[in-house]
């Protein structure tokens, strides 16, 4: 149903491509996807649940909301990065 969130607790293949292409690189944290919800709106929001693992020795690993916009028309972009 249209802007109501569907939780789905595995990545398609396709949840992947969108979350790598959106997140592009951080040089702090590498962050991978564990599960998803979706929200078809005007274009599709996604919040993937992640694992937060760090590129330095001195930060902490963590778990991470990552929030990423895809309109109906363009690229997919993230649009929040909210550690839990």
């Amino acid at each position: 149903m249209p802007g109501s969130w569907q939780y789905q607790p595995y990545l398609t293949t396709y949840d992947s491509f969108i979350f790598y292409n959106a997140i592009g690189e951080h040089p702090d944290y590498f962050y991978r996807p564990i599960a998803v919800a979706k929200q078809v709106v005007n274009g599709t929001n996604y919040r993937f649940m992640t694992i937060a693992e760090p590129e330095q020795s001195d930060l902490t690993p963590h778990f991470a909301i990552v929030e990423i916009y895809q309109p109906l028309e363009g690229r997919a972009y993230a649009t929040k990065i909210t550690p839990v």
